[in-house]
């Protein structure tokens, strides 16, 4: 069954660069465990290019305060070669499945223009759809700019379905200014 993600205010990235790729997981055990706020954690988020390059997405309702982040990234910091700027999407789709997702997928850029004009986008359910194990689907713009597009997808289909990351477009991807991260 999914569900709307009623409240949602905003989406929360935060990319950035790790020392060295974390194989033995200390990272990803600290996202996990920093769980804060209404909506539940999505874990720690890899680069299929270079698995140096994380991110964490949080989602956000009006109510809810930063004060976790801080706690989160001194946690980080013996880790962290090179943080981004936290970038704000407004959010166009948030929906989500009782169950958690067991894989996430996340393609994010800069390009692209979206209509500011147009109304929030309204999403359907077709019976007739083939079922697809969805999760989770978040799908946000930029705040402050019309270019951009988050979209992170929640899935808890079989492992062996997933693709390897020499299965992604990678080369396209470069050129477009798309960001490919995944993790569960």
């Amino acid at each position: 069954m999914v569900m709307r993600s009623e409240g949602i205010d905003r989406f929360v990235l935060q990319e950035f660069r790790l020392s060295k790729a974390d194989t033995d997981g200390a990272v990803a055990r600290i996202i996990s465990s920093s769980q804060h706020g209404i909506e539940p954690t999505v874990p720690l988020l890899t680069s299929i290019g270079d698995r140096r390059n994380v991110a964490v997405i949080r989602a956000l309702h009006s109510e809810e305060t930063r004060v976790g982040d801080a706690a989160q990234r001194a946690k980080l910091e013996p880790f962290v070669r090179r943080w981004s700027t936290p970038t704000e999407y407004s959010p166009r789709i948030n929906e989500r499945s009782e169950s958690p997702p067991s894989h996430y997928r996340l393609a994010v850029t800069e390009s692209g223009i979206n209509n500011a004009g147009s109304d929030r986008m309204a999403t359907t359910g077709n019976d007739d759809a083939p079922s697809t194990h969805l999760g989770l689907l978040w799908i946000g713009q930029p705040v402050g700019t019309h270019a951009g597009l988050l979209i992170l997808v929640g899935d808890d289909g079989p492992t062996h379905e997933r693709r390897s990351a020499r299965e992604w477009p990678l080369p396209l991807s470069s050129v477009l200014g798309v960001r490919i991260y995944e993790g569960g």
